[in-house]
């Protein structure tokens, strides 16, 4: 997937961004996050880093890298076991990475955070530290899904799993500023994520949903269905509730995988297909963002390897460069201001 860059969209490139990177959390330990660091110092201009872990870790990662005066270190104990109640590891146990890092773009220290750690850990600790901004009422975790066409803003994709008429206009409001801030469009067309393009199609939440995006001030083009999200063409942002998102999401990656290895069987070389299939599942954009939280906080894939959690990075900066969690309250005030 390919995104506008920062120059292309106005973006100010001469601001330094701070970003808190968790160490802790991936399926391949944290020397894959420690290379990604490496790779961002190198690669990216205008970022600085914290190391999120233990102390001793982080300093030998950074010094084994050649990079231990080039970043800055922040203590966390352990990362979330992917069984435990993000709520409860929240409140109860402070030195939890994902929290640690939360805390430091609470307290301007950094301007974003990045982790490959548990998704719901990553958005208990924003919402519960770094706060909502105001009338949100839940955040949204949202993703680019590189479709045919053009790349898609697929929300929410598990961040509510039971959600609202009221809470859906939410993410169609802060799925459109996020378009914007990466370049998709200047004005970005929002669907609904339904079983049918005509209105009324789909279950009570649908048909709800519908109606309040019609009050919305932004361009609404109407119901679109599940193959609009991986083709492309007819929405720049397909909202849904987080537990649709999050089965679309997977069926869009499994399906690319699938499809791939069929591909590969059918030819002497079957790397490239194998490397466009696997690009679905992990890759550059299977970094979410967490949108309606007053901050920038991305989660990548617990599996992803150092290039693509560098480009997880590379969004988190984009969206501080590109006043994302600005854009969104003026999108949310403006949409309640011209309701009809």
């Amino acid at each position: 997937m390919t995104l506008p860059t920062d120059r292309d969209h106005g973006a100010d490139t001469s601001v330094r961004v701070t970003v808190a990177l968790d160490v802790l959390g991936g399926d391949d330990g944290p020397e894959v996050v420690a290379d990604a660091a490496l790779q961002v110092l190198d690669q990216q201009s205008g970022v600085d880093l914290i190391l999120v872990g233990p102390t001793d870790l982080t300093h030998t990662l950074a010094a084994d890298r050649g990079i231990a005066d080039r970043v800055d270190y922040a203590s966390a104990g352990s990362a979330l076991a992917m069984d435990e109640d993000p709520v409860r590891a929240i409140r109860t146990r402070p030195d939890v990475s994902v929290q640690v890092a939360a805390e430091l773009v609470r307290d301007q220290r950094a301007q974003a955070s990045v982790s490959v750690g548990h998704t719901g850990g990553v958005l208990a600790a924003a919402t519960l530290t770094i706060g909502r901004l105001e009338g949100v009422t839940r955040a949204a975790v949202a993703v680019v899904v590189p479709a045919v066409h053009h790349s898609v803003v697929l929300l929410d994709v598990g961040g509510t799993v039971d959600a609202t008429p009221e809470l859906l206009a939410q993410f169609a409001n802060s799925g459109r500023a996020f378009a914007i801030a990466l370049g998709l469009s200047d004005d970005p067309a929002v669907g609904l994520l339904t079983i049918g393009s005509e209105p009324g199609k789909g279950d009570a939440l649908r048909r709800l949903a519908h109606d309040e995006f019609l009050d919305l001030n932004l361009r609404y083009v109407g119901p679109v269905e599940g193959d609009d999200v991986a083709l492309g063409g007819i929405a720049d942002v397909i909202v849904t509730d987080g537990f649709t998102g999050n089965v679309v999401l997977k069926a869009i990656e499994g399906a690319a995988l699938n499809t791939a290895e069929a591909i590969s069987r059918r030819y002497a070389d079957p790397e490239p297909a194998l490397e466009v299939g696997r690009s679905f599942a992990v890759g550059t954009h299977a970094g979410a963002i967490l949108l309606g939280i007053n901050g920038v906080s991305v989660v990548g894939h617990g599996a992803s390897s150092a290039e693509e959690i560098a480009a997880y990075v590379a969004l988190a900066v984009r969206g501080v460069r590109s006043d994302l969690v600005a854009r969104i309250a003026d999108q949310l005030a403006v949409s309640d201001a011209g309701k009809r």
